[in-house]
């Protein structure tokens, strides 16, 4: 079953899907299962199994044979493009902005994270929920995972509207971020996510997503942000070397 979370639904599934395709867990010409078996497995409506195969035909990760049914096409993948920056960076750009703590709360961690968290079964995480806040309104809507060993350090009450959060749990873990793994991706807004942003429902946002390592290799926290794309734009300068 998917979360139920803020992740639409479709974006989930497409992504499980997509990641059995570049993983080859599912080959070139190999059959994906029916709509039906589809919904059945991961508990979704037929319409959501249509959007996600609708967005990875568009990504010619499939294609559809009528009558025969929708295939993996031969040599899909995607061309990963590694840029690398610094933490620096990611602190600086919090700067100017202020956050507005919605909640702080013991939940299941979404899947994916549950191995990167290096978490045990059933186990909880601590789950950070805030608004990022510039002048013009709300343009970044977070979700930070703890692991427990951190997340029951750390007090709502501690948080400000000023409080840089990378700094902030790198003082309560007495440990600097080394590295930083980012990805970034793109999606709709649920109404949970629209309603926090001050947008409409379905519009499309930026999603961020990084996990935060120490020097030892050990991950330290992960955060998923959706970002409104008429407030926050990712400018990357390319220099040859």
């Amino acid at each position: 079953m998917l979360d139920q979370g803020p992740t639409p639904l479709y974006f989930q599934l497409k992504n499980i899907i997509k990641s059995k395709i570049l993983s080859h867990e599912l080959r070139g010409q190999e059959r994906l299962p029916s709509e039906a078996e589809l919904c059945a497995e991961y508990g979704v409506s037929r319409a959501t199994v249509r959007q996600a195969l609708s967005e990875l035909e568009k990504e010619g990760l499939i294609y559809r044979d009528r009558g025969k049914g929708t295939f993996v096409t031969d040599g899909a993948g995607l061309k990963n493009l590694a840029l690398k920056g610094t933490v620096e960076n990611l602190i600086a750009s919090g700067r100017g902005t202020r956050i507005e703590v919605l909640e702080y709360k013991e939940a299941p961690p979404p899947s994916h994270l549950t191995k990167i968290l290096q978490l045990g079964k059933r186990q909880y995480v601590f789950q950070l929920e805030l608004v990022r806040r510039v002048p013009k309104g709300p343009f970044g809507y977070s979700l930070i995972y703890l692991h427990p060993r951190l997340g029951r350090i750390v007090s709502r009450d501690e948080l400000t509207e000023a409080t840089e959060i990378i700094t902030f749990l790198e003082k309560k873990m007495n440990e600097r971020v080394h590295r930083a793994s980012q990805t970034i991706n793109v999606g709709l807004a649920d109404e949970a996510v629209a309603r926090h942003l001050s947008m409409k429902p379905k519009g499309p946002v930026l999603i961020i997503e990084r996990e935060y390592y120490a020097r030892n290799g050990s991950i330290m926290f992960a955060a998923l942000t959706y970002f409104r794309p008429d407030l926050y734009r990712y400018r990357i300068e390319l220099t040859r070397t």
